[in-house]
């Protein structure tokens, strides 16, 4: 089998994940148009990346833009890691972001509720 179709085989799934995942939190509507916007980009741009990875190495060796090796087995386990490790920061921010959120959307509730107490 290809180090490149392993390449796309191993890092696809992350990518469609991340699309449909953003796709997702903006139909919760805890993501904005803009950052709907720019999380397909990212998936899109880094999935592209993957999948024409063979003919992106052709076109710069062929311009003598690159004087590097084609892709080894440590390379494709390397890509795989950083796109794992991309995927999950991004599914991290995404959780942080929702629970800042909810605390301050408990804190304005508590203080609602304490102004009303000191009223009343």
């Amino acid at each position: 089998m290809d180090k490149y179709t392993i390449l796309i085989i191993f890092n696809l799934p992350f990518v469609i994940f991340g699309i449909f995942s953003a796709l997702a939190r903006y139909k919760e509507s805890s993501l904005g148009r803009l950052s709907l916007l720019l999380r397909l980009v990212f998936w899109v741009l880094i999935g592209l990346g993957i999948i024409f990875g063979q003919q992106i190495y052709d076109y710069l060796v062929q311009n003598d833009l690159t004087n590097s090796q084609p892709l080894s087995l440590a390379d494709v386990v390397l890509v795989t890691g950083v796109n794992f490790c991309l995927f999950l920061s991004i599914r991290a921010y995404t959780r942080l972001d929702h629970t800042e959120r909810r605390l301050s959307d408990l804190q304005e509730k508590m203080s609602i509720e304490l102004s009303k107490k000191d009223r009343g």
